[in-house]
């Protein structure tokens, strides 16, 4: 009895320090990624979940015009169709709609639906995202869709996000797709979004990002500062139980760090992730699976980034500039499209060891101290309660020996800098 006592205590102890309960949160995506239509009759787009929802829903998208759309997903139900009519264009040209993240649900992909009219020609790149390096060529495809249906001669432009034109194109109702290669320079670093735009439509088809970087490049491991700045990282991909601790671990402290958080888990714990960056904290993404990005394709790549960043972002109101890859491997693929999508891919000169075989206490306040000095970045784990154990001793050794601990985005360096062959980040 005494026994069962106190694993019932343990148990109370430790939903103690968990959020309150939340509602599950559905996966929602489109149920084809692209619908053919008739005018009369309007696009009809499936929204499907992987899991009934626990409660009702309210379901958002939008179109890349700019209209916004909302359908109910009753509690119980595995897919609903939402029906758009009064704001379909009349010219021919599809309309993408891109669901948007709501209370009480995640998007999973595909997350975009092309409509596009029936016996309609339609344009759109063959990937999302196209990768090189500078001085290489970056080849990438357009399919067309019943070309017969737009005539001959029509002007298909190519142009960037500033409207700057990188291509023209004839149509010809013969041809189902055209390959393009261009060679990069620095004018395309970090990267271009490209979109398909055809003369006689009003807005734009598709658009793929066009990543390009130096060779090189590195990720950054730390920081050469004249001062004693650090930064404290917890990387957050798997249960939630320590985080409340943690946080307030922290305002006694007076520090504000930087949470590398996947999207599964912020899915599973958003007001977590809210509560973050209500008290100061820095969020930065870590993927959405945790998978090992060497073993993934650039699609992959992307779309692991990308859902994280726009569920972040959606959660703590702020933009995302930081990645911490997973298991620290982090490709030139990878970094070219990390950097395109405006972030920074960070590692760690001191990992506390408390994800390993070696975990203890005792190493994570070793290997969280030894050594330090100012442009450090210290990797440690929401998960592992052995440095939750001596985060406070953590924290006041940094206090006592004059270390300020600050978010990375903090630490980083602005203006000319250049990055070393051990990926420490110098100011010119």
């Amino acid at each position: 009895m005494k026994r069962i006592a106190a694993l019932l205590l343990t148990l109370a102890l430790l939903l103690s320090l968990a959020p309150a309960a939340l509602a599950a949160t559905a996966s929602l995506y489109f149920g084809a990624s692209q619908v053919n239509y008739s005018m009369d009759k309007g696009a009809v787009l499936t929204i499907k979940a992987i899991k009934a929802p626990e409660t009702d829903l309210e379901v958002r998208f939008h179109d890349q015009r700019g209209n916004s759309y909302a359908v109910a997903f009753p509690a119980g139900k595995t897919e609903v169709q939402a029906l758009v009519q009064d704001t379909l264009p009349t010219d021919g040209s599809q309309t993408l709609f891109i669901l948007d993240n709501n209370e009480g649900y995640v998007r999973r992909t595909p997350d975009v639906c092309a409509a596009v009219p029936k016996g309609a020609a339609s344009f759109s790149f063959a990937s999302p995202v196209y990768q090189t390096f500078t001085g290489r060529e970056i080849t990438c495809r357009v399919r067309v869709e019943n070309p017969g249906a737009l005539a001959a001669g029509t002007r298909i432009y190519l142009v960037d996000e500033v409207g700057r034109l990188v291509d023209t194109l004839e149509h010809n109702p013969s041809r189902t797709a055209w390959k393009l290669t261009y060679t990069t320079d620095e004018s395309w670093m970090p990267g271009r979004y490209i979109s398909i735009r055809v003369e006689t439509r009003d807005a734009a088809e598709d658009t793929a990002l066009f990543a390009v970087s130096h060779t090189g490049r590195k990720a950054i491991w730390g920081v050469d500062r004249p001062d004693n700045k650090i930064a404290f990282t917890m990387d957050c991909g798997s249960h939630n139980r320590y985080v409340p601790r943690i946080l307030d671990i922290l305002d006694q402290y007076n520090v504000k760090i930087t949470f590398f958080v996947t999207g599964a888990f912020a899915a599973a714990n958003p007001d977590l992730v809210r509560e973050m960056a209500d008290r100061g904290h820095e969020v930065g993404n870590h993927s959405w699976t945790h998978a090992d990005f060497d073993t993934l394709d650039k699609e992959e790549i992307y779309s692991e980034l990308t859902r994280t960043s726009d569920l972040l972002e959606s959660l703590t109101g702020q933009p995302v500039t930081l990645f911490r890859p997973p298991y620290g491997h982090c490709s030139g693929i990878t970094r070219s499209i990390v950097n395109a999508l405006g972030m920074h891919a960070v590692r760690w000169t001191h990992e506390s060891m408390d994800a390993r075989k070696e975990a203890s206490q005792q190493n994570s306040l070793k290997y969280s101290t030894r050594n330090m000095q100012g442009g450090s970045i210290i990797l440690t784990h929401t998960s592992a309660g052995c440095t939750v154990a001596v985060l406070d001793q953590i924290l006041q050794w940094y206090q006592d020996n004059g270390f300020e601990v600050v978010p990375v985005s903090q630490l980083l360096l602005t203006g000319d800098t250049w990055l070393d062959e051990n990926g420490i980040l110098h100011q010119n």
